[in-house]
């Protein structure tokens, strides 16, 4: 029985993160049922109930240790975990436990990954360093590919592919027909949705997204619906743009919910206007339009990447720019949705490629 451990953002309540840990473990599950699947979490119960695999506290040395040198193949896997704009101690927990599964000469594989910004010189260093030595390197992006270059690195195994996401399916519709019952959502007309989360200069964010959210309410005759990702850091901005919106078409998403589930509700909206980076990958493997509220580079590589160029910087959010994106996409909707049709069946082919590189490498 072949051990495979995996290291991420997991057990923090972030939808997009759980949604790349779930996609690896099926993925894997559906070559080869007889892997044993581990992953370091911040919440191991909670990962265990939920993905069906073990799970050890990514804080605990000691079963970190153990749970390393028994393992068959390391996978650092999926995400924005390499980069330093969280943190510099974020980036080193995680280049430590590469670090530590090469000591054990075990294989490594970063897995879809979306590299970068790192900006401190030190940090530079040591990623170089060590990205340098790992078995197979896979990218979400090119901007990814790029950034590793340009950090001095120059490994061969290295590909870009597509985030893991891309292989999930969305909740069946009579399933998220009962969810919005339950919440109380009227989607007898079409829905629009908006996915943010908290940043710099959110009360300029909440204003003008509750003021985007009155105008399309009233031009395209539809109701608005607030969709949190990570629970429940994005309820509270999500609540606050809800306090300011005039109109009573507008509704938010106030119970957590599972991967598949938060898939399904934004499949049944038109378009969407957001800002994290899975929200949008969501959106993308549903055939969803979107406008991307760009915060961080790799929203912006992901929009690109894609094809789907109408965005606005969070930073210096104007109200005329964010409603000419919004009119351009609901009125070529049906084009857009053609164009994700052919991105989506391209995006997950490459997300399975991930999956038959990392078995190769665990058989090799």
């Amino acid at each position: 029985m072949k051990k495979v451990l995996i290291s991420g953002y997991y057990g923090f309540d972030n939808s997009g993160d759980d949604a790349i840990l779930k996609a690896i473990v099926k993925d894997l599950k559906a070559e080869d049922e007889s892997i044993q699947i581990t992953a370091f979490s911040n919440n191991p119960t909670f990962t265990e109930q939920i993905y069906g695999i073990e799970a050890v506290n990514r804080f605990g040395i000691v079963d970190i240790i153990r749970s390393i040198r028994g393992c068959d193949l390391f996978i650092s896997g999926g995400g924005s975990l390499l980069q330093d704009v969280t943190s510099t101690r974020s980036l080193l927990y995680y280049l430590a436990l590469i670090k530590l599964a090469k000591i054990f000469n075990k294989p490594v594989m970063v897995y879809a990954n979306g590299i970068g910004p790192i900006n401190g010189k030190m940090n530079r260093y040591i990623t170089r360093n060590i990205l340098e030595k790992v078995d197979l390197i896979t990218l979400r992006d090119e901007d990814s590919k790029r950034f590793v270059e340009e950090l001095g690195v120059s490994n061969e195994n290295m590909y870009v592919t597509a985030d893991p996401v891309f292989t999930l399916e969305p909740t069946d519709e009579k399933t998220i027909a009962g969810l919005f019952k339950a919440e109380g959502i009227d989607d007898n007309k079409p829905l629009i949705g908006i996915s943010v989360r908290n940043w710099t200069n959110a009360e300029n964010l909440v204003s003008i997204l509750a003021k985007a959210i009155d105008y399309i309410v009233e031009k395209y005759q539809a109701n608005a619906i607030l969709i949190p990702m990570h629970y429940p850091e994005d309820l509270s901005i999500s609540n606050s743009i809800l306090d300011r919106v005039a109109t009573k078409n507008c509704y938010i998403i106030s119970k957590k919910y599972s991967v598949e589930d938060i898939m399904g509700i934004i499949c049944r909206t038109e378009i969407i206007i957001a800002m994290r980076l899975h929200s949008l990958i969501y959106a993308a493997t549903q055939k969803v339009p979107m406008v991307g509220l760009v915060y961080d580079p790799k929203i912006e590589g992901f929009l690109k990447s894609i094809g789907m160029d109408s965005m606005c910087s969070v930073e210096d959010l104007k109200y005329d720019e964010l409603i000419s994106n919004i009119d351009y996409v609901w009125q070529n909707r049906r084009h857009l949705e053609e164009k994700l049709k052919e991105i989506d069946i391209h995006m997950r082919q490459q997300a399975l490629r991930n999956v038959h590189m990392a078995l190769e490498l665990l058989r090799e």
